[in-house]
C-alpha cells in the first residue's frame, strides 16, 4: 500500500470514492435522504476540485487503484477520511492514520480532531480518538448526526 499526495487529475476519482463510500458504508446509520444530501449523485467537479486543493488529500494506492484518501490540516483537523467500500477492513484506514501520524510529527501537532460519522466512530475510537460531543450538522438542508472526536498526540 503506497501513500502519496493526490494529483489534481485524480480529484474526480476521489469524488466517486467519496460518493460510493458514503452510499455503501454509511447506509446502515443514515437515511437515504441524509446520504443524498451528504453525497449527492451530481456534483460540480470544479467546486470539488477547489475543496480538494484546500485540504491537500493524500491517497492510498494499491496497484493502480486509489482505495482511500484523507488529509490532516495545520490545526490538527482530519477533514476527510474515506476508504473505498470494497477495501473496508483491509488495513487501508490504518495505513492512512499511520501517514497522518507521520505528518503530525513533522507539523509538531499536539492533538487531532475530526467530525466523525456514526459509522466511522468505532474505527476512530480504535485509533485513540474519544468522543467530545455529539453534533447535529445540516448539509444541503438535511440534518445529520456526527461526533466531534479528539485524540491527544505526544510530540
Amino acid at each position: 500500500m503506497d501513500v502519496r499526495q493526490a494529483k489534481p487529475e485524480e480529484y474526480p476519482v476521489l469524488w466517486q470514492l467519496f460518493h460510493d463510500t458514503v452510499h455503501h458504508v454509511n447506509r446502515k446509520d443514515y437515511t437515504s435522504q441524509q446520504l443524498a444530501a451528504w453525497a449527492p449523485d451530481e456534483v460540480d467537479l470544479s467546486r470539488w476540485a477547489l475543496r480538494m486543493e484546500g485540504v491537500g488529500p493524500m491517497v492510498v494506492v494499491i496497484g493502480d487503484e486509489i482505495v482511500g484518501f484523507s488529509d490532516v490540516q495545520a490545526d490538527g483537523l482530519v477533514d476527510m477520511f474515506y476508504v473505498h467500500h470494497r477495501w473496508q477492513r483491509k488495513g487501508v484506514g490504518s495505513r492512512l492514520f499511520a501517514e497522518i501520524h507521520r505528518r503530525t510529527e513533522q507539523m509538531k501537532l499536539h492533538e487531532l480532531h475530526s467530525h466523525v460519522s456514526i459509522t466511522a466512530c468505532p474505527f476512530f475510537e480504535s485509533h485513540g480518538f474519544k468522543v467530545v460531543t455529539p453534533q447535529q450538522v445540516t448539509i444541503n438542508g438535511v440534518t445529520l448526526k456526527n461526533f466531534l472526536m479528539k485524540k491527544p498526540l505526544s510530540v
